[in-house]
């Protein structure tokens, strides 16, 4: 009975640790599932206004000026973390102003629009538990000046033992000739994984990329190349 006991007590204590909930704890690891208090397939609404992330997000996106669009959901989390539910997305969408271009080059019926260094734009977006945003940080490419389009939202993951996630993309350089053949796209494509600290200050979430062990420009195309990585600056 009393080993039944304490092995009680352990897992309590260990789930206080995880979700921030001890008495005292002021950090705490980073927990992600997709344990969202919503179905996509909803039909109504609810938590102020939306019923899914997604809505969220395009409530957000036109009241900025861009157009609704579906993001698809691969990289959606809900995240616990310091005794509190965030819900945490990496997306790829396109500038105002390259969605501007467009829509100039569609006009004048041009054949090609210019493609604009960052048009396209990686972000993480944060999410309190009534789905306002709590954060948000435009992913920052250091390669050839900032003459990139991010175009692909490919992976999100936490860094254990850490108040971090990692977040992998892909991007393609604008000064580069797009490619004339289906065949051709993805030649030239550059993958990388960057790291974002999370920081919670008088009840605000702050994002800061942390360059310093991955680098930026890096080639870790994955969560799992950019974990090794990891795993040796910490040697």
């Amino acid at each position: 009975m009393k080993s039944t006991n304490l092995a009680r007590l352990k897992r309590i204590v260990s789930v206080a640790l995880v979700l921030g909930l001890g008495s005292g704890c002021t950090r705490a690891e980073i927990v992600l599932d997709n344990e969202f208090p919503w179905r996509e397939q909803e039909v109504g609404f609810a938590l102020r206004g939306v019923h899914t992330f997604v809505a969220a997000l395009n409530r957000d996106r036109v009241a900025e000026g861009f157009e609704a669009k579906d993001f698809g959901t691969l990289n959606f989390f809900r995240m616990l973390w310091n005794g509190r539910t965030f819900y945490v997305a990496g997306v790829q969408y396109i500038s105002k102003e390259q969605r501007s271009e467009i829509h100039r080059s569609t006009l004048a019926k041009e054949s090609d629009g210019k493609t604009l260094p960052g048009g396209g734009v990686c972000t993480l977006f944060i999410y309190d538990e009534n789905l306002k945003q709590a954060a948000k940080h435009n992913i920052k490419l250091n390669e050839a000046d900032g003459r990139t389009w991010c175009n692909g939202a490919n992976g999100l993951a936490r860094v254990r033992g850490q108040e971090a996630l990692l977040f992998s993309i892909s991007y393609y350089l604008t000064d580069k000739p797009l490619a004339k053949k289906a065949n051709d796209i993805g030649d030239g494509w550059r993958y990388m994984t960057v790291q974002l600290r999370l920081q919670e200050r008088d009840g605000k979430v702050f994002i800061e990329q942390d360059d310093t062990c991955l680098g930026n420009p890096n080639t870790y195309k994955d969560i799992a190349a950019a974990r090794k990585a990891l795993a040796a600056c910490q040697r």
